[in-house]
């Protein structure tokens, strides 16, 4: 099997993976702003994984060809949008990286993080919608290709599950809630599924007839 072809099916499973491994790794510390080894491995964890959600990004824009029309500008924009939000998730997570080095504290940590989002469009981009965006658009990814039939409306809908499910529970109880974890375990199911695609997996997978724009 091609390498490339070989890492773009681990990235289905080892971006969902290592999200919520890093917050297991943020829980010694209650996934409070507290810089040191768990602050540390939590983000580096991140890091990973966002990497990793680039290569799954690219992998499913993949598995949308041939296709053309208004179908082609719908996946163009999706992809679009989710390897923005994942630029804005890996900056902001080398951000922490560094903060969590320079920080002798918690309290110095906040005041380095302030700092940092004081700059014009850092907060919104990099810690706010920008990059809250990504889960929306892999689960537009989900949808595009389920419906150019790709992927298996099961998987599109377990992928949605797992959005829906982080979504309420860290704006109803936070992202330290168990919920948080069920959403990331939900979603790393459905990414799972997504990276099978119709017949087994991205090296096998057989586009059927795209609907045309």
């Amino acid at each position: 099997m091609n390498p490339a072809t070989r890492l773009a099916q681990i990235s289905f499973t080892a971006g969902p993976a290592a999200l919520l491994a890093g917050w297991f790794l943020m829980r010694p510390i209650h996934g409070d702003l507290e810089p040191g080894l768990w602050w540390t491995a939590a983000h580096a964890v991140w890091l990973a994984a966002f990497v990793m959600f680039g290569l799954m990004t690219l992998a499913m824009r993949g598995l949308a060809e041939p296709v053309t029309g208004g179908a082609r500008v719908a996946v163009e924009v999706v992809t679009g949008l989710a390897l923005f939000s994942v630029a804005a998730n890996l900056t902001q997570l080398v951000i922490d990286l560094y903060t969590g080095f320079a920080a002798v504290d918690g309290e110095a940590l906040r005041g380095l993080l302030d700092d940092v989002k004081a700059y014009p469009g850092v907060e919104p981009v990099v810690y706010g919608p920008g990059a809250q965006l990504f889960y929306a658009a892999v689960l537009a990814q989900a949808i595009v290709l389920a419906v150019l039939r790709r992927v298996t409306p099961v998987s599109a809908a377990v992928t949605a599950g797992g959005v829906v499910l982080l979504a309420v529970a860290t704006f109803e109880e936070g992202r330290s809630s168990a919920l948080v974890a069920l959403g990331m375990a939900v979603l790393w199911l459905g990414t799972l599924l997504l990276g099978r695609g119709r017949s087994g997996g991205l090296g096998a997978a057989a586009p059927s007839p795209s609907p045309q724009g």
